[in-house]
């Protein structure tokens, strides 16, 4: 490698150039003197001084040298590093001291910065770490400690557009040259739980659809009409019109033997277009014979016999022969129709309240399918939520087509079973609406658009079926329409309570989940409680508390034998039942910081993160997701009967077997009670 002139190399030659003249000047001196002993004695200094110039040039010019191929070096590594990083998929990033020195493309794609940003931002600017979100850089290279030591931590990286992308950091020492330095490695979660969020859906789309398809067909045979073979074709028809029917089985003799069928393909081809006798017979014009499929068959074979038979209707009979009703292709049509797909695309399309109402009423039968074929808990409350955001979302449309663009930045929020996606079909109202910071001239204006905006879209929900919030937890409510400043004060004030009477109610709040606006204020809720909670024993032992306040039977369905029925209870409130184990999940994913809002979600993520065993896990997920199959259950037949849903559930409603499952469940919720206070209690 070839080297440059430096100018340090003068510096030897600076020093003796002044301490020859001076030696040649006192050499002069003494010589008119006559004094040569000094002389010698100066000679002798002479000597000395040359040999230490001699000395203090070798050590320039080599510390000059060790500094050069130093730093030679360090540019080496520092080149082999980033040679290395770029071949990462993952964002990576060199910090040395405090500086930024470099990151790769990945990491500037991901956070939107250039080269040139990133080195004037800190550590502290763009990385916040969930578990400790105060930490700085020099605690950060304590807690990373030794070279060669590696560190895995979630965090958010704030990025140049404002929000925060979610990320796993894996970070190692890299001292260079007695300069400490970090090397940090990011894998963007956002997009890995986008990717599972997207598969996620498009699983549960195809499970609904097969499931459906492997559904018997009686499940969605409509009722039919019969006529004698010997009735005009016109009377056939007045009867179809009457009846609001496409379809009519034609019977012959009185004892109604079914041998045809005329549908409105057959009247429009084989009367109108032929300008046919709509005196003659309707055999006459009818298709025979008749293709029948038994009620049990599925719903797929179904669609295989009009397909491969090129029919229009099929008659559904029952063990005995009997035709129990008729399947059509209207009624394949209608059940690709109950696909969520297809609910989201037609909550999308609406243009008024009275069509969104529409869909909304279709949910029941979905769930009583998605029931009826085994399906999991979590699809079905992935159904009811999607939809009912999708709902909310559209209104939220409809109120700013009405008002005008709203004056500030905002996010309506979902609160409690809607915010954790786990709607059942009695549910009411938990929203709210936060807003940017305003200056205090705005406020006034800003605060009146947002609150009469959330009052008629909790108005339009109330009309669609979802019930004004008993507690009026809603978005038109002035305390729960407010800039997100006055939000991290509520939160604030909730955790810094200490009586159980100041957090009453306040659960709700902390199952928040924006359905439709900026994501960034839901990241920065999050990130303020996170910072809130640490070292806050007083709030989860408050917490606990309330969790073991629910009362659940001990005496639930038990006979005490044929003639005392005293002290058994027949009936209990579900919602309640399920309640403590929601609960439970909430406080210990609070206080370890998990971002999810849904209960198995919440637990999935401290299993991963070994806040729980897996026996636990699995335990907590199977008493939970069989008692929320109970209470849709319950709902969704008071409902199909014409009945006003609720939460109680009595023993009629349940099989010995549930009964049997609901007492050890029963015990098993009590544990967990226990648990907690014993985890967080004084």
């Amino acid at each position: 490698m070839s080297r440059t002139f430096n100018k340090h190399y003068l510096i030897p030659f600076a020093l003796i150039i002044p301490g020859l003249m001076a030696f040649a000047w006192l050499a002069y001196q003494y010589t008119r003197s006559g004094t040569s002993l000094l002389f010698y004695a100066l000679g002798a200094d002479f000597v000395i001084i040359i040999v230490l110039m001699v000395l203090v040039v070798r050590k320039v010019f080599k510390e000059h040298t060790s500094q050069q191929q130093s730093q030679e070096r360090l540019t080496e590594a520092n080149e082999k590093y980033r040679a290395l990083m770029e071949t990462s998929t993952d964002g990576t990033l060199i910090i040395i001291e405090k500086t930024i020195v470099h990151a790769n493309f990945v990491f500037l794609a991901m956070s939107g910065y250039t080269l040139t940003d990133l080195s004037r931002l800190t550590f502290e600017d763009l990385i916040v770490l969930k578990s400790t979100p105060d930490m700085n850089l020099d605690a950060f290279y304590e807690e990373i400690g030794d070279t060669g030591r590696t560190v895995n931590m979630e965090a958010s990286i704030s990025c140049k557009r404002g929000e925060m992308r979610e990320v796993i950091l894996t970070a190692s020492r890299v001292d260079l040259m007695e300069k400490r330095g970090i090397i940090i490695v990011s894998k963007d979660l956002s997009r890995k739980e986008r990717i599972e969020k997207e598969s996620i859906n498009l699983m549960n789309e195809l499970q609904s659809s097969i499931l459906m398809m492997n559904l018997p067909v009686k499940s969605f045979v409509r009722e039919h009409i019969t006529c004698d073979m010997d009735i005009p074709v016109h009377e056939a028809a007045s009867m179809m019109r009457r009846k609001d029917q496409n379809a009519i089985i034609v019977t012959k003799d009185t004892i109604q033997q079914p041998v045809g069928i005329v549908t409105d393909c057959d009247l429009r081809n084989r009367v109108v277009a032929r300008a046919f006798d709509v005196s003659r017979p309707v055999f006459e014009i009818m298709s025979s014979p008749l293709v029948r499929i038994p009620d049990e068959a599925l719903l797929y074979e179904a669609v295989l016999q009009i397909k491969g038979n090129d029919i229009s209707h099929l008659a559904v009979e029952d063990r005995a022969g009997r035709i129990t009703g008729i399947f059509s292709n209207e009624d394949l049509l209608e059940v690709q129709r109950n696909s969520i797909s297809y609910l989201i695309k037609e909550v999308n399309a609406a243009e008024t309240v009275e069509s969104l109402k529409k869909i909304h009423n279709k949910i029941p039968v979905l769930v009583k399918i998605l029931l009826e074929s085994g399906s999991r808990v979590r699809n079905v409350t992935y159904l009811i939520s999607t939809v009912t955001d999708a709902i909310t979302h559209r209104l939220v449309e409809f109120a700013i087509e009405e008002m005008g663009e709203p004056p500030a930045e905002f996010a309506f929020l979902a609160l409690g079973s809607e915010g954790r996606r786990e709607q059942t079909l009695v549910t009411d109202q938990d929203n709210a609406i936060v807003f940017e910071d305003v200056p205090n001239e705005k406020f006034a204006q800003v605060n009146r658009y947002f609150l009469y905006f959330g009052k008629k879209i909790n108005l339009w929900l109330d009309k669609i079926g979802y019930q004004y919030c008993k507690g009026d937890v809603m978005a038109g409510n002035p305390q729960w329409c407010q800039p997100v400043s006055r939000w991290k004060n509520y939160f604030s004030e909730w955790i810094n309570q200490k009586s159980e009477e100041s957090l009453l109610g306040i659960a709700v709040f902390f199952d928040f989940r924006i359905v439709y606006g900026t994501d960034k204020y839901a990241d920065e809720l999050r990130r303020h409680i996170n910072k809130m909670i640490d070292g806050k024993r007083t709030f989860f032992r408050l917490l606990a508390n309330e969790v073991s306040k629910y009362k659940i039977p001990t005496d639930i369905f038990k006979d005490n034998g044929p003639e005392t029925t005293a002290g058994i209870t027949e009936s209990f409130n579900i919602k309640n039942a399920i309640s403590p184990l929601v609960d439970f999940i909430r406080v210990y994913s609070i206080q370890n910081h998990v971002s999810e809002s849904n209960s198995l979600l919440r637990l999935e993520k401290m299993l991963r993160m070994k806040v729980i065993p897996e026996e636990e896990y699995h335990e907590i997920e199977n008493i939970y997701s069989r008692m929320m199959e109970i209470r849709f259950r319950s709902h969704v037949n008071a409902i199909l009967d014409n009945k006003s849903p609720d939460n109680m559930v009595t023993r009629d409603e349940l099989t010995v077997i549930e009964q049997t499952m609901i007492r050890k469940t029963f015990s098993e919720i009590i544990r967990y009670q226990h648990k907690i206070l014993d985890d967080f209690g004084d």
